[in-house]
């Protein structure tokens, strides 16, 4: 395990790439298995600056479908809230972010080879892999998958997990 990934202490701050997941409650979206008091932890640790929270910005892609599916299947106008969320998601100091790393393309690219199709979480764990990050997400999928694909699960937390280490 990388030295950014062990146990935190008083002088150390754990660094978590957040999968798009953990943003879809700002949109009026409900997740199952994520309430109001988890996400209210994980603000709370980021402030108490214990834990840095990436998002990658091509997360946009998946949370702007899902918010757009989830407005058509309710026959609901959400543009106004939209509009809120993402200001309030772009502006927080508690989410920092950030780029897909070049040198984690490759990663991303070998995980679709090999037979995983979500290149948003493809390179969300190739990100989170190659900057020695967390990636915090409940997709036992794509656990299960780099599992078997021989790949590193250590860097794979739920946010329950994420918060007992911090």
């Amino acid at each position: 395990m990388k030295k950014n990934q062990k146990k935190n202490n008083k002088n150390y701050t754990l660094k978590a790439l957040l999968d798009s997941t953990y943003l879809l409650p700002a949109f009026g979206i409900e997740v199952q298995g994520l309430t109001d008091k988890d996400l209210e932890m994980l603000r709370e640790v980021a402030a108490q600056g214990k834990v840095q929270l990436y998002c990658l910005t091509i997360s946009w892609i998946e949370i702007l479908g899902k918010v757009a599916r989830e407005a058509y299947k309710k026959g609901i106008n959400v543009e106004k809230q939209a509009n809120v969320a993402i200001k309030s998601l772009t502006r927080t100091r508690l989410l920092h972010w950030i780029q897909p790393p070049p040198n984690a393309l490759p990663l991303a690219l070998k995980l679709r080879l090999q037979g995983h199709r979500d290149m948003i979480d493809n390179t969300l764990y190739a990100t989170a892999s190659v900057n020695h990050m967390f990636f915090v997400m409940m997709d036992s999928t794509l656990k299960k998958f780099l599992k078997k694909q021989g790949f590193n699960t250590e860097l794979l937390l739920t946010h329950n997990q994420l918060l007992e280490k911090a």
